[in-house]
C-alpha cells in the first residue's frame, strides 16, 4: 500500500467559504507505489484560474542501483490521486464548538464522518451541509456531486437539485453542475482504502452533525 506524507505546508490558507480552507501550496512523498519503484514527489498548488488545486511539479526518485526510470514508470504515477490523497491530510473546516461557543478546526474527515453520521436535517440545515460538503470536495479534488450525495445520503438528482438552487440564490455561485472529473481511488471517509460510501466509517462521529453557517 502506497504510503503518503504531506510536508512543506503553507501556513497561507485558501477560504473556499463554508469555514472549509486549505494551504494555498504543499508537498506530497509517496512511496510503496505499485509498479513505481521509487519515491514520488509532487507539488499542490491552489489555481484561482481553474478553482482549484492542481499539481505544479512532480519528480520521480528511482530508489536504487538497478533501476532505470522509463517512460512506462512514469504514466503509472497517479498525480491526481496523490493530490487529492494528500489533500485530506492538510484541509480542514472550522465547525461550532461545545460549551462556550467559538469555533473548532476539525479534519477534513472527521467533518465528512460527522456529516455521515447526522440525521433528520431541517431544509435549511441540508441546503447548507450540502454547500460545506461540496467545497471540501474541491478543496480535496473529489467530484463535488457525488460526495455530496454519498455523504448526505441523498440521490445524485437530489444532490444536484440541492446545488443548482445553492447556486441560483447565489449562496453558492461557484457550483458547476458537471461533474469535472472520475473520484480518485481512495475513501475519503476513510483514507487508506479504496472508495465504498457504505464502508463503516472510521473516524471519530457526533450525533446531529456540526452547526454550519455560511
Amino acid at each position: 500500500m502506497a504510503d503518503v506524507e504531506a510536508y512543506d505546508i503553507s501556513d497561507e490558507r485558501i477560504d473556499l467559504g463554508s469555514r472549509v480552507t486549505l494551504p494555498k501550496s504543499w508537498h506530497a512523498r509517496v512511496s510503496g507505489e505499485q509498479d513505481v519503484p521509487g519515491t514520488i514527489t509532487v507539488r499542490v498548488e491552489w489555481d484561482a484560474a481553474l478553482g482549484r488545486t492542481a499539481v505544479v511539479f512532480a519528480a520521480l526518485e528511482r530508489e536504487g542501483e538497478g533501476v532505470d526510470i522509463t517512460s512506462q514508470m512514469l504514466r503509472e504515477v497517479r498525480t491526481h490521486w496523490i493530490m487529492a490523497r494528500s489533500a485530506i491530510e492538510v484541509v480542514t473546516v472550522d465547525v461550532s464548538a461545545e460549551g462556550e461557543g467559538g469555533l473548532d478546526r476539525i479534519p477534513v474527515q472527521e467533518f465528512l464522518g460527522r456529516m455521515l453520521a447526522a440525521r433528520e436535517r431541517e431544509p435549511l440545515e441540508s441546503l447548507h451541509a450540502a454547500i460545506a460538503v461540496y467545497r471540501v470536495a474541491t478543496a480535496i479534488s473529489f467530484p463535488p456531486l457525488k460526495l455530496v450525495a454519498d455523504t448526505l445520503q441523498i440521490s445524485q438528482s437530489t444532490a444536484t437539485r440541492l446545488m443548482k438552487s445553492a447556486r441560483d440564490a447565489g449562496l453558492a455561485p461557484e457550483v458547476r453542475i458537471q461533474e469535472p472529473r472520475r473520484a480518485p481511488a481512495f475513501d475519503p471517509y476513510n483514507p487508506g482504502r479504496r472508495y465504498d460510501p457504505s464502508a463503516p466509517h472510521a473516524g471519530p462521529s457526533q450525533p446531529g452533525g456540526p452547526s454550519i453557517g455560511l
